[in-house]
């Protein structure tokens, strides 16, 4: 009754869960993260056992010289429909598409990998029944009808399936359902599986009573892969690695199925194999080419994808493209090959599984050409269909992409995934605590994972929870070091908190992780620029132009380095520029702006910042700008309104604090300038522009004692600021320490300061 002996049976298709569960459970609480357990299954499972089923399919010379056309027509038409769901830039321009990637081809390899999974075991349970010669009919339907009724209850009765399933079909067009469907559908599928289950046993019982062979193998495998299932797909403690979990055993399956049959095959066929004959001989070593084979395969994706969000990191978006369009083939061309060439009715495939197939086989057929032709036409029909469903609600994607978030909100509540898209949407709205809420519920299901780690903190960052942000991204690069995102949200964290030397470090980092990546030269770039070390800067924006040089970003980061070096004419000329390509972008409207401001052309500032603000109305350091312009304007009552707007966006935003200061000190509001000046102490103590005026300001209400320890730190941290060389010169002259204060206005005069008349003939006595 074995396919080969009890022990390889067992171990490779039948418990093969009881080894599977421990192993990986082990490794995710000891050594590995639930991202990194699925990058690895997905590559060396996932995409790992095609490679066997194309062996199989091209190395059989008999195999390939009967169904020569389809292995050499659908590779290339396969191709080609994942590249028109998928296109790369030079395809999508050839023929003038306006989309980069469609999501209906996801919908169908779902629902076509849950039908390839559900009839490998299928083919197992008949091969069970054919080696004690049972092949009637009705043995075999309720056998399929039962396989069905297991895996569809998986299904819908999975959260982690059903999320899939809806959101690829949600992302491709289709209508939105809600949670009464989803219970309506449960117990359709759980009454129709009660009834084929019972039909199954009155079956069973039948042949029992007629003393008709049952296999028993068949039924503990059927048994252990609807468990196994059932628990992968909802009773595990994390869903992702359950998903993995049946990954492997559906992998293991097959590579030792494909090994096992082929060897049989060679030892049937000799020469006549075909060109892979010599991998099957039995020798250990050709097992090892055997795996090191799949290994290879397998490696090409494991190379290209991050193990943060599972998605591809080629090297450009090109590559990308294409990749996608290759991994996509080879899963379409997976499915599609074993739906023909592992029939176990038929007497050619039975011949190197059961020892005596004539007694067992029955009539062959093949597929009449046209009507697997009109299978292929059905299928690129519900392509198309599903393509043209997408393009169809393109125009409001996204007031829909809000509804299907919020429906899988509401579909799926107890799944990790939906609280994080719950936290994101929330954070879209900007409402951060919502946000925060969502993404530890999310943390509190997948403790061990960088990825909600991560999430937790983008999250905590924008409600400006600053160190509790910082803890959860220290959390995530320590399960997932080599992840630049977390490197470079970790480095914008601490420049924040004022621990410039470790951001330097962490920005630095993501840069050599992904010297690849525009976004990461761009945050070093502007952390150089916040302090003011615009050499440094200067060198980031050349290394983006030359690496990038069609980038927008690396214009608008110049922008802000020209207006921070006072070349505001140049700064203006370019941000004029940009804009005349880019009318509609936020950014680019926000740098002509804040180049204006610098030129002193406030009015001019005001028409492009209002238009930026309309863009994107929520950015602090949009509404810095406005204040500025308005402020400049002599328009104070409005500059407070839109300064206390990005303070409320961004508290952390020093340069809004500091102007919120500077205009309350105009209106003489001297009390609520001082409460502004030292929340900026907050952030940057001895900046300064923030020494200069705050010490003014304590000197005018009579704390001169104050106001001069303030002007001495100042000039200690700025030794070449001309305004508080002055400043403290001339409190300290009217105190009478007049020889340190000779010394410091004419370091002031030296700086650049134009001094009074009388102050030069007092300091010259």
């Amino acid at each position: 009754m074995w396919i080969v002996s009890a022990w390889w049976d067992l171990a490779y298709v039948v418990v093969t869960p009881l080894v599977i569960v421990p192993v990986v459970l082990i490794l995710v609480r000891h050594w590995l993260t639930p991202e990194q357990i699925t990058l690895a299954v997905i590559a060396f499972a996932s995409l790992g056992h095609h490679l066997p089923g194309f062996m199989r399919a091209y190395g059989d010379r008999e195999l390939f010289r009967r169904y020569r056309w389809r292995f050499l027509l659908a590779p290339p038409l396969v191709f080609a429909v994942a590249l028109l769901f998928t296109p790369p830039g030079s395809v999508a321009n050839a023929l003038q598409l306006p989309w980069r990637h469609l999501h209906g081809l996801e919908l169908i390899l779902l629902f076509w990998g849950t039908w390839h999974g559900l009839m490998q075991t299928y083919g197992f349970m008949r091969i069970y029944d054919l080696r004690l010669g049972v092949n009637d009919r009705r043995s075999a339907r309720l056998d399929h009808w039962l396989c069905l009724a297991v895996f569809a209850a998986g299904v819908v009765f999975s959260d982690a399936r059903v999320f899939g399933i809806a959101d690829a079909m949600w992302q491709s067009g289709l209508p939105l359902f809600g949670p009464r469907w989803l219970a309506g559908v449960r117990v359709l599928v759980g009454g129709i599986g009660l009834s084929v289950l019972a039909a199954y046993l009155v079956h069973l019982a039948r042949r029992w009573q007629r003393d008709e062979p049952v296999s028993w193998l068949k039924l503990l495998l059927l048994g252990s892969t609807g468990w196994f299932y059932w628990y992968t797909g909802r009773l595990s403690t994390n869903v992702l690695i359950g998903l993995a979990m049946f990954e492997i055993y559906h992998a293991v399956q097959y590579d030792a199925l494909v090994w096992i049959y082929n060897r049989r095959l060679l030892q049937r066929t000799g020469d006549r194999f075909g060109p892979l004959g010599f991998l099957f001989r039995d020798r250990r070593a050709m097992l090892g080419i055997y795996l090191a084979a799949i290994a290879a395969y397998s490696s090409i994706r494991y190379f290209t994808v991050d193990s943060a969000g599972l998605v591809y990191r080629a090297g450009s978006e090109e590559t990308h493209q294409w990749l996608l369009a290759l991994f996509v083939t080879s899963a379409t061309l997976h499915f599609y090959f074993d739906g023909f060439i592992w029939k176990v009715s038929e007497q050619k495939t039975q011949l190197n599984l059961v020892e005596d197939a004539s007694k067992t086989s029955i009539a062959e057929h093949l597929t009449p050409g046209l009507i697997h032709a009109g299978k292929w036409a059905l299928l690129l029909a519900i392509a198309g269909g599903l393509l043209l469903a997408e393009r169809a609600t393109s125009h409001s994607w996204q007031r829909r992409e809000t509804d299907r978030l919020r429906a899988l909100t509401a579909l799926t509540p107890n799944l990790p995934e939906c609280q994080v898209l719950a936290s994101r949407e929330a954070l879209a709205r900007g409402n951060a605590q919502q946000a925060i809420q969502h993404a530890q519920q999310a943390l509190a299901l997948r403790p061990r994972s960088h990825s909600t780690h991560a999430n937790l903190g983008t999250a905590l960052m924008q409600a400006g929870r600053l160190d509790e942000a910082r803890v959860q991204f220290e959390q995530a690069i320590a399960m997932a070091p080599n992840h630049w995102h977390y490197h470079c949200d970790l480095g914008l964290i601490l420049a924040k908190l004022g621990q410039t030397q470790r951001a330097e470090q962490q920005l630095r980092q993501a840069v050599q992780l992904r010297p690849d990546v525009e976004e990461s030269y761009q945050h070093l770039a502007e952390f150089y620029l916040q302090q003011e070390r615009t050499s440094d800067a200067a060198r980031e924006i050349k290394e983006i132009a030359r690496r990038f040089p069609e980038s927008f970003t690396a214009k608008i980061v110049q922008i802000m380095l020209l207006v921070q070096q006072g070349r505001h004419n140049e700064a203006v000329r370019l941000a004029s520029y940009l804009v005349t390509g880019h009318a509609n972008s936020w950014r680019a409207q926000l740098v002509l702006g804040m180049a204006l401001n610098a030129n002193g052309d406030s009015q001019a500032a005001l028409g492009s910042l209002e238009t930026a603000q309309r863009l994107h109305p929520n950015s602090a350091e949009i509404h810095y700008q406005l204040g500025l312009a308005q402020f400049q304007q002599g328009s104070l009552s409005q500059a407070i309104a839109h300064l206390q707007r990005a303070v409320r966006l961004n508290p952390q935003h020093f340069g809004a604090q500091l102007q919120l200061g500077n205009t309350f000190y105009v209106l003489r509001k001297l009390d609520l300038a001082e409460r502004a000046y030292q929340r900026c102490r907050q952030l940057k103590p001895r900046h300064p522009d923030l020494c200069a005026n705050l010490g003014a300001l304590l000197t005018e209400r009579g704390q001169l004692e104050e106001a001069e320890r303030v002007y001495r730190e100042g000039v200690q941290a700025n030794p070449n600021s001309a305004a508080l060389s002055y400043n403290l010169g001339v409190l300290l002259w009217q105190q009478g320490q007049h020889d340190e204060a000779r010394e410091l206005l004419h370091r002031a005069e030296t700086l650049g300061v134009q001094l009074p008349p009388k102050v030069r003939q007092a300091i010259s006595q």
